[in-house]
């Protein structure tokens, strides 16, 4: 037999499934302010333009879920339109969810905006060669609350392999868990610390990240010495000069006049 719960509906207590979620009359109470104090608001959510909109997103999504995966049946603000209302139509600030992602990112947002919960948390994007120490710099330098997003051990912790071993069919995987932690990113402050740690800049993080505070740090270990490293842990060579000569290009492009450069 299913758990159950006590729940009010229409003033008076009924048994209801555990997972059921039952409107409260403080929930019909929101919806009367926001009709009386909103109207902008409402009329916008309700507008061609939203509704044009709506449909271009679910089709770029493909009306999947952009948490769980599942089908999705609506389009979500990033940041919440109360809290940005000039971002309200940009395309980057939208994602399709499914109703119970979207029910429980709201009451996530609503329970931070109730505590005032806002962390000052400063972004940290450090580039360079592979094997120049970028993960060793983080480790010395990360605290407890923080967040890491780093390629090669979110590899390693979704297929088992040894650190540094790639496996193909995973890569669209990490990539997925690299966007969506930078819509994470736009839309929360839960860290103290974030760190986004890569051979060669993302060129979107300027426009994703734009209103954050944001450090860019290039570890300045040059080549040579970085191929004898890799040359010493084993590693296919061969597979990276690719994303060194990338790096070279854009060094050679004046690509990191903002970027910390730090020798290790």
């Amino acid at each position: 037999m299913p758990s159950k719960k006590l729940a009010f509906i229409n003033g008076r207590p009924q048994l209801v499934d555990a997972n059921a979620r039952v409107r409260s009359e403080a929930d019909r109470q929101y919806n009367r302010v926001r009709n009386e104090q909103q109207s902008d608001y409402l009329k916008f959510y309700h507008s061609n333009e939203w509704k044009q909109l709506r449909d271009q997103i679910l089709i770029r999504d493909n009306s999947l879920c952009q948490r769980c995966g599942l089908q999705a049946s609506l389009v979500d603000h990033i940041v919440p339109s109360e809290d940005d209302w000039e971002d309200r139509t940009n395309a980057d600030n939208l994602q399709a969810l499914c109703r119970d992602c979207h029910y429980w990112k709201t009451r996530r947002e609503t329970t931070k905006r109730k505590k005032g919960q806002h962390r000052a948390m400063k972004i940290t994007v450090i580039v360079g060669y592979p094997a120049s120490g970028k993960s060793t710099y983080v480790k010395r330098h990360q605290g407890q609350h923080d967040l890491v997003y780093d390629y090669d051990h979110i590899m390693t912790a979704l297929t088992g392999l040894p650190l540094h071993q790639g496996n193909i069919d995973a890569n669209d995987y990490v990539q997925l868990i690299y966007e969506l932690i930078l819509r994470k990113l736009k839309a929360e402050q839960s860290f103290d610390h974030v760190w986004l740690v890569m051979t060669y800049p993302d060129e979107k993080l300027e426009s994703l990240l734009a209103s954050r505070d944001v450090e860019h740090i290039l570890i300045d270990t040059d080549r040579d010495t970085c191929m004898q490293r890799l040359s010493k842990q084993g590693r296919d060579v061969s597979q990276l000069i690719k994303a060194m000569n990338k790096l070279d290009e854009m060094k050679s492009e004046n690509k990191f006049a903002k970027f910390k450069k730090i020798k290790n």
